[in-house]
């Protein structure tokens, strides 16, 4: 993860590089927050979304979720940029 994306300077751009199915899965994060593992990848699937594993590491690695013990949580920084109106989802 890079020093841009900690800080949300680059997330404009990241969200513009994300599928459908990323973005979806940013939307059901940025609705419900924090959610566990087991819970995330149901609901997912049930949303459609083929393979929520590797949809879940992609967005890990860009810094917009983070991953907990059992859980994933939105990025504070997704939720800052969110509210100020810097990005829409």
């Amino acid at each position: 993860m890079t020093q841009e994306t900690q800080s949300g300077d680059n997330l404009p751009a990241i969200l513009k590089s994300l599928s459908d199915e990323e973005l979806a899965t940013l939307r059901y994060f940025l609705r419900y927050r924090s959610v566990g593992e087991i819970l995330v990848s149901r609901e997912l699937r049930a949303m459609g979304i083929k393979n929520p594993s590797k949809i879940l590491a992609k967005l890990v690695s860009l810094g917009l979720i983070k991953r907990g013990i059992g859980c994933y949580t939105v990025s504070k920084n997704v939720i800052d940029a969110f509210r100020r109106g810097e990005i829409e989802i």
